[in-house]
């Protein structure tokens, strides 16, 4: 008798089904947020990528290395050259 009571009080309750519907909605959430940073951290990786590309290469060296000054001759320390 007693057993019978429990298992159908079990029955009726609602509470498990309750929290694997909001584990569910959890699992939802986090794979929707994993989707848009991913998203949104490939298109900044691109735009980053876009605007380094903009900007002119000085890996290689310039023609002469010297201060812009230096080239014409122009004393731009301030010293007494």
């Amino acid at each position: 008798m007693f057993c019978l009571k429990m298992l159908r009080r079990l029955l009726r309750t609602e509470d498990g089904v309750t929290a694997i519907e909001y584990g569910l909605i959890a699992a939802l959430v986090a794979v929707v947020i994993i989707v848009a940073v991913t998203t949104v951290g490939t298109e900044l990786t691109r735009t980053f990528d876009t605007i380094a590309t903009s900007f002119p290469s000085n890996a290689e060296g310039s023609e002469n290395d010297e201060e812009p000054c230096q080239q014409d001759g122009l004393n731009c320390g301030g010293g007494n050259d």
